[in-house]
């Protein structure tokens, strides 16, 4: 889970005469990540299969087929599966069946389409010429007179009257254009026609017609005739889909198989006489590869470990458990880890939803977003989006939890002063009874003053473990890869710089009085007296006191403190690991980069978006729950469905912004300020030869 799974590096070498067997074998393990090879003098690559091109062709048509009918592999759920006898023996008839069935009648509607364009484009010039009122004969077949049929933006006679006045023009009005027809004598055509070019001139070509009404009948009657052709027969090919379509998917299945099989010599090296091909499995499997290839293989063909360290570069499996599998999605969007690095999706699969949590905090959204993401499970099923609303789920699960801590449902619940204890009681009574065993006060309370305070200081502690693991686990990157040394130099004093940051940042807070405990009394009222909160007052005229924090700093303290001493120490050991670093490498100049410490300290400060995300929710909440009371009830407007509008469209704005902002921000707290102390990816995904059915058995 820590780490991509261990691999290992095989070579499987054998006699020609068994390579197609070999691969028959190796594509039912599904445990091989074949390496690309090299060629050398005496081994080239090989050439596919001799079924390939057969086997190619049938695909490429049933795929052109499965495109038409919109039929996804990827998101097409079968109803059944099927037995690969059972596709072998039906395999050639089907095939057939579906080229004449399905494949001429979709050539069929080609054709017919190309011809209904070809009509509807007639159409769309015989109607504008059909205005002009002049019969099409006499718009064609001069010799010492030029006409000029087409469309214009604006009427161009009095330019065409400057070249001469020996003309003739026909324009009408159509839509936001004029159809028009110019005659002009044949030495005037060239300048006539710069003139119309100057009016956006689009030419028209005139049929070869007798009658415009006649010729435009003709044509909408044979337009209705295609579209029922073509209804017809789309009708029919839906009766095929809907009867075939799992068996087709299923033969696509076994021709894609067939063909990798048949394409494995082009990803491996041959000789006269033997195949060799190179690639990873992972280490647990060595031996159920090894003993199979060579006993269905009378060992003939042999499995070997290479050890040659040099060329090692295994690709990545990554190895999760379910519930961090499906931040995977998130994880490697980012990246591939690298084989030697650390698979960050376990630390992505706890910080996402805690992160997520905090900022969105509200039972009610919270709920919304769980029922949403369980709701939309059922409609896309692909791999991708199953992931995503897993994460949706856990997300909004959080948001309850944290919601629940916060006393938060759909923002502090508000109501004015003046209402009947029935207005209130439904709900203020019930979310105040939920807290009955903290005398009606939410767990914490994080919109008070001392909250907030309290809240600022725990997001700053956050960031300052993520940066400080971050560069922990950078520098164990390293030291696998390069050595302790590098990884001291590289990572190593970051780790020590941004601890001595860390402390500092602790003395500041506890000279500021950060974590004050009790605080002063009254402090923190954010609301007017007159007003029921829940959340925050459980009635109009009762004080809320939180609770101290055991361990906090009371009192006020100024000046130098025991922090700083602890920093001093750490930041001169930082400068001097640093300087070691890169005065070799930049000279004066590296001392100067020095100042990136800085930047750290931005990046601890960048978590305290955690709580301002999610006081910006919360207010948002607040206003809209506020102005409906206001809008709703006396004393004030008095207007419900107004009220009523107002309520669920703030809501709804909220909502979409407590799902967009908790995990955007989320993501850029892990990709930016955790991912770039130790995370560098670049590796490859591993992918065996061979693959999970899906339609088949």
């Amino acid at each position: 889970m820590l780490k991509p799974e261990r691999m290992v590096k095989v070579s499987v070498v054998g006699p020609k005469d068994y390579f197609e067997k070999v691969s028959e074998i190796l594509y039912d393990l599904n445990l091989i990540h074949i390496e690309d090879p090299e060629e050398t003098e005496y081994f080239k690559l090989g050439e596919p299969f001799e079924k390939a091109g057969v086997v190619s062709r049938s695909l490429v048509q049933l795929r052109s087929i499965l495109s038409y009918l919109k039929l996804d592999p990827e998101k097409y759920f079968p109803k059944r599966r099927y037995r690969v006898e059972e596709v072998v023996a039906e395999l050639d008839a089907k095939l057939e069946e579906y080229r004449n069935e399905v494949g001429a009648k979709i050539d069929k509607i080609k054709s017919l389409q190309e011809k209904l364009k070809a009509l509807e484009d007639e159409l769309r010039v015989l109607e504008p010429l059909k205005t002009l009122g002049i019969p099409p004969r006499l718009l064609k077949g001069y010799k010492t007179i030029k006409p000029f049929v087409g469309f214009v933006r604006a009427d161009p006679r009095p330019k065409i009257e400057e070249i001469t006045s020996e003309y003739e023009v026909f324009i009408k009005d159509y839509g936001k254009e004029y159809v028009i027809a110019v005659f002009v004598k044949v030495e005037h055509a060239e300048e006539v026609f710069r003139v119309l070019q100057e009016f956006g001139f689009r030419e028209v070509t005139v049929p070869d017609i007798e009658d415009y009404d006649a010729r435009i009948s003709e044509i909408q009657s044979e337009i209705e005739s295609i579209r029922e052709e073509i209804k017809r027969l789309e009708s029919e090919i839906e009766e095929v889909k809907e009867r075939e379509a799992d068996l087709m998917l299923a033969i696509e299945e076994y021709l894609s198989m067939e063909l990798e099989k048949s394409e494995l010599p082009l990803r491996s090296l041959v000789s006269k006489y033997v195949f060799v091909v190179v690639g990873y499995v992972p280490q647990k499997d060595v031996e159920t590869l090894k003993s199979r290839v060579e006993a269905e293989t009378d060992g003939k063909v042999s499995v070997e470990i290479l050890e040659d360290r040099e060329k090692f570069e295994p690709p990545t499996k990554l190895n999760n458990p379910p519930y961090i599998k499906d931040f995977e999605v998130l994880s490697t969007t980012f990246a591939i880890p690298k084989y030697h690095e650390i698979d960050p999706t376990w630390i992505m699969s706890i910080f996402f939803p805690l992160f997520f949590g905090m900022m969105l905090g509200d039972i009610g959204y919270g709920a919304i977003i769980t029922a949403i993401s369980l709701y939309l499970k059922r409609i896309f099923k692909t791999e991708g989006w199953q992931k995503l609303l897993n994460i949706g789920i856990y997300s909004g699960i959080a948001s309850i939890i944290f919601g629940f801590l916060y006393g938060e449902c759909f923002g502090p619940f508000v109501v004015g002063e003046g209402l009947s204890p029935s207005q209130v009681h439904w709900f203020g009574s019930l979310m105040a009874g939920i807290y009955a065993f903290n005398h009606g006060h939410p767990i914490f309370d994080r919109v008070e003053a001392f909250g907030v305070k309290a809240l600022l200081f725990i997001t700053l502690v956050i960031g300052m473990f993520k940066l400080l693991w971050g560069f922990a686990l950078g520098f164990r990157n390293v030291a696998v890869e390069h050595g302790y040394k590098e990884a001291l130099l590289e990572k190593g004093c970051w780790f020590i710089g941004v601890l001595g940051l860390c402390f500092i940042i602790f003395g500041f807070t506890y000279n500021l009085g950060l974590f004050t405990s009790p605080p002063p009394e009254g402090f923190g009222k954010i609301l007017p007296d007159n007003l029921f909160v829940f959340g925050s007052y459980t009635v109009s005229d009762a004080r809320n006191v939180p609770l101290p924090i055991p361990g906090l700093v009371k009192g006020w303290q100024m000046g130098v403190n025991v922090f700083y001493f602890l920093a001093l120490p750490l930041i001169l050991i930082w400068f001097v690991i640093f300087a070691k670093a890169e005065v070799p490498k930049m000279g004066a100049m590296g001392i100067i980069m020095g100042v990136e410490l800085l930047t750290w300290f931005g990046q601890i400060l960048s978590f305290a978006r955690l709580l301002a995300i999610g006081l910006a929710s919360v207010y948002f909440a607040y206003v809209f729950n506020y102005l409906t009371i206001k809008m709703a009830f006396p004393p004030g407007m008095a207007i419900l469905p107004v009220a009523i509008i107002i309520l669920l469209l703030g809501h709804l704005i909220n909502l979409i912004l407590g799902i967009l902002d908790p995990g955007l921000q989320s993501l850029r707290l892990h990709y930016v300020e955790f991912f770039t102390k130790f995370f560098e990816g670049g590796g490859v995904l591993y992918r065996p030869f061979g693959r999970i059915k899906k339609f088949l058995e």
